[in-house]
Parts: C-alpha cells; sequence; structure tokens
C-alpha cells in the first residue's frame, strides 16, 4: 500500500510552475519534454544517513520535483543536474523504497531504492583481479556496485578468524530489477574457489561460509544476462547494479532473514526443534493458522494436520527463501491414508511453494515440509499460512504509469481476477485525484463482457502530477477495498498535461 498526497502534489506542481516561470528564471517549462530516469547510484542507502546520489537519465530541466512511497526518505537536489541527496530517517523501514522525478509536462518511470539498518560503502575500481581486491574494514557491511561493462567481476577481501562464520548474499534483480542474474563465490587468498551460489531470492544469490583457518578471504561477484542470450560469457552494463551484502553469521541482528507477513487474522504457533517429525506426532491445528518452523538438521521433516471438509478449498502458502531462509522448501500434501493430494517445490518463478487443491473427502489432511535437497540447519526457518479460501478477486493493470491530455479522453483497461468463480458485482473506481480529472465509476458483472475486463475513461480539465488509486468495492457493507496492482507492485502514476 503506498501513500497518495493529491493535495501536496497539486501544491509541489504549483511551485514548480512558480519556479521556472518567475522573475530571473532563464528556464522554462514550456514545450520541455518529459523526464527518464534510467539509474540510481547508489541505488540505496544506511537508515540514519544522508547520500548522495546520482540520477543518469535524461532531463530537459533541473532541478525537478520528487516523489516517494515514504516520507523517511527526503530528497533533496543539488544545483548540477543528476545530483540528489537522499535523507533517510533513523527509524527509515528497512528494505524497498521507490522514487519517481517529475515536472508538469511528465515523470519518469519509477526506481527502485534500498533502505539497509548496516553500514554502506561503494564499489572502489579498479578490483577485476584477485590482487586488486577492495577491503571490506569491519563486517556487517552492504557495498553497492555495478557490473559496468561485459565481462566485469568484482573482488571484495575480509578477514576472517578460524571457525568464523559469514553470510554473503546481492540483491540485484529480485529487488533492484536489475538485468542480472548474479553468481557469487568465497575464495581463499591464492584464489581458489572454497564455496559458490547462483540463486537463492529468484536468480539473487545468498552463500554462507565458516573459515577453517585465519586469514585473508575474497567474495568474488559476477554475474549473465538475467534473460539468456547467445553469449555464455560474462555481462555488463551501466543499469547492471548490485548491493552485496556480507555479515557474521552469528550476528541475529544484522541477518538478513524478514519477518513473514500475512494479510489475513490468524493464529500463530511456533513448531519446537523437536517436535512435529513424523505423521504420528504432526501437529493439530484449526484453520486459518500460520506455522513457523525449521528444519534444524539435514533429513528432517515436519508435519501439521488439519481437518478438511469434502468439496472445500485450500492453500498452503510457504515463505522461506523470501525471507532469507536457507531451505529450498517442498511440500507435499497428503490424506490419512497417505495418498498424495498435492505437492510442489516451486510455484513458478517463486522458489517458495503455494498449493491450491480442492478436498474430495471429509477427513484428516497432512502438510510435510522438507528441504527439497534433504539439507538442513538451524538458518533453514519457514513461515507457512495454511487457509481455506473463499471465492475471491483481483484487480490488475498493464503498467504502472498512464499518460493523459487535458480536455482528451484516456482509457485505463483493468483487468480482473475472479478467484474460484467469484460471481460479486464490483465497482471499480479512479481515487486520489483533485477536482477537475473526472473517470466515472464502472461495474463488473459476473456472466458478462465486463466479468473479465472494464476500460475506465478519463478526462481532465486540469493539469495533474502525481499518484493515484484504482480501487474494487463490493456492494457489501464491511467488505474490504481492493486495489489494483502491477505484477511487480509498483506505485501507479498519473500524468495530465497541456497539449
Amino acid at each position: 500500500m503506498h501513500r497518495h498526497r493529491s493535495c501536496q502534489t497539486l501544491q509541489r506542481v504549483f511551485a514548480i510552475v512558480c519556479t521556472f516561470l518567475g522573475v530571473g528564471s532563464t528556464t522554462s517549462l514550456r514545450g520541455a519534454e518529459r523526464p527518464e530516469l534510467t539509474r540510481l547510484f547508489p541505488p540505496g542507502g544506511q537508515a540514519g544517513t544522508t547520500v548522495s546520489v546520482e540520477a543518469s537519465g535524461k532531463f530537459p530541466v533541473w532541478p525537478l520535483q520528487a516523489w516517494s512511497d515514504t516520507d523517511s526518505i527526503q530528497w533533496s537536489f543539488e544545483e548540477t543536474s543528476g545530483k540528489l541527496k537522499a535523507t533517510i530517517a533513523a527509524d527509515a523501514k528497512p528494505g524497498l523504497h521507490w522514487l519517481r522525478l517529475y515536472h508538469p509536462n511528465g515523470a519518469t518511470a519509477v526506481r527502485p531504492f534500498l533502505v539497509g539498518n548496516i553500514p554502506e560503502q561503494i564499489e572502489l575500481e579498479p578490483n577485476d583481479r584477485v590482487t586488486e581486491a577492495s577491503a571490506i574494514a569491519a563486517l556487517p557491511c552492504s557495498i553497492h556496485g555495478v557490473f559496468a561493462k561485459r565481462g566485469d567481476v568484482d573482488h571484495y577481501a575480509v578477514t576472517l578468524e578460524q571457525g568464523q562464520k559469514i553470510v554473503a548474499g546481492i540483491d540485484s534483480e529480485y529487488l533492484l530489477s536489475s538485468p542480472v542474474d548474479a553468481s557469487i563465490q568465497l575464495l581463499d587468498a591464492k584464489g581458489f574457489v572454497l564455496a559458490e551460489n547462483l540463486d537463492h531470492f529468484g536468480l539473487d544469490p545468498r552463500l554462507e561460509f565458516t573459515a577453517a583457518r585465519a586469514g585473508k578471504y575474497l567474495v568474488r561477484v559476477f554475474g549473465f544476462p538475467a534473460a539468456p542470450d547467445s553469449t555464455i560469457s560474462y555481462g555488463g552494463g551501466a543499469d547492471w547494479l548490485y548491493r552485496l551484502t556480507v555479515s557474521k553469521g552469528d550476528d541475529a541482528s544484522q541477518s538478513r532473514l524478514r519477518s513473514a507477513h500475512w494479510d489475513v487474522e490468524c493464529k500463530s504457533l511456533l513448531l519446537e526443534p523437536n517436535q512435529a517429525t513424523t505423521r504420528e506426532d504432526a501437529l493439530s491445528f484449526e484453520l486459518p493458522a500460520a506455522i513457523h518452523g525449521v528444519i534444524a538438521i539435514p533429513g528432517q521433516k515436519r508435519f501439521v494436520r488439519f481437518p478438511a471438509v469434502a468439496g472445500q478449498n485450500y492453500r498452503v502458502q510457504l515463505q522461506a527463501r523470501q525471507l532469507g531462509s536457507a531451505l529450498d522448501a517442498s511440500v507435499v500434501v497428503s490424506d490419512a491414508q497417505s495418498k498424495q493430494l498435492s505437492q510442489q517445490d516451486d510455484a513458478g518463478n517463486n522458489r517458495d511453494p503455494d498449493l491450491k487443491w480442492k478436498a474430495v473427502a471429509d477427513g484428516d489432511v497432512f502438510v510435510e515440509v522438507k528441504d527439497f535437497h534433504l539439507a538442513g540447519g538451524a538458518d533453514f526457518g519457514y513461515s507457512m499460512l495454511v487457509t481455506a479460501p473463499m471465492p475471491d478477486y483481483k484487480l490488475e493493470l498493464s503498467t504502472d504509469s498512464f499518460q493523459a491530455v487535458m480536455g482528451k479522453e484516456t482509457e485505463i483497461q483493468v483487468k480482473i481476477a475472479r478467484e474460484l468463480d467469484f460471481a460479486g458485482e464490483i465497482a471499480i473506481s479512479l481515487e486520489g485525484v483533485p477536482e477537475g480529472v473526472d473517470c466515472p465509476t464502472l461495474k463488473s458483472i459476473h456472466g458478462s463482457d465486463t466479468a473479465k475486463s472494464v476500460t475506465l475513461k478519463m478526462k481532465s480539465t486540469v493539469p495533474y502530477q502525481g499518484p493515484i488509486r484504482i480501487v474494487g468495492k463490493l456492494p457489501v457493507e464491511g467488505t474490504q477495498t481492493k486495489v489494483a496492482e502491477t505484477t511487480d507492485d509498483k506505485p501507479l502514476w498519473l500524468s495530465v498535461v497541456a497539449e
């Protein structure tokens, strides 16, 4: 859910016009092209600091205005085009945030900006060779870098004590939308590979390593194109950004594990280390429930069970890789006679399972969780939500940015995904816009040509640059409003300009 400040946005637009058209101004927005933002570097910063950020792209005028999905990051513009400062509040929420730049004639694409809670540094070149490795002075640390050219390989040096454990991971394709399938290796001082990983969070790698002896070790990172092409060599480019995080393996406060969040009210159950490791010992529970556990030793399995009703739909959602866990989870659902009802390892491009099935008979259902490779350990944790979903719907958009001209009609297509034969009538409307932007509410009716898609028709008599929401509501008091989303969950934006 993103914050929307239509009134503030109008004030900002007015301020921009005054800035550029005011007395003494030598720059005019009349006829100015729409700005383009292709890259932010570094693409993140530590909470409680102010970070100098370079914006790459095309900026017909400067300064612009900045919109962020959070008030905890304040953006300011320096005199030099493309130079920004991000002042990040000490209590800023760690994780992914968004930035969009704009002026009255248009807005840029939205770009990701990561907030962390550990010290950060910038990659120093040259570091292509083992002998040129950049030093990591202290752990934990996040390093912002870029595979700037084809074949680029970056090295970082860290000194470890005997028996010391570290965790190293890359954020790139998964959070930064970089076109990179990154890889990470851990080398000894002579350059011999001791450990490596290719994929963990989607295409982003993560590895753990325990030093057998004290001394200098190297972290090597490189990448291939996320969209495979005819080459088999390392790739590179100005937009091949990454954030490498290296932390102590025993430092829980700096762990990459992120807390699971479920958008339903449910009971939360914690499995003890040696609890529910066989079908006979399966933990019984009532739905809905979130079960938190760990595959503590290699080959271990965890079992829970619940009473199912014939004809009812059920869903098991598991979070592990997306939380930072080392678990490559596999889930098997079976009945009381051990007959398999459903099974899954990965849900499409998601490395975590998401099973849906309909019960064919009354009786207990068993849910088994294990590691696909039969591995295990203290960091093989997971959170699993088990529900009996009711018919529902989602609103989907193909783009996060809409362009309009004052006085002309603009169409916004909204797709409706009706799950489990949802038959309700949905009122779909545009929200968060100022007076003067007209967009009649439309209804999606089951069984009609509007069941799967409607086209909103918007016309504006005023200029506007700002966030919007497209929502769905049911004619039932107390039901939840649904917000239309893109596949990558980017915040929506509307640009209305003069012809």
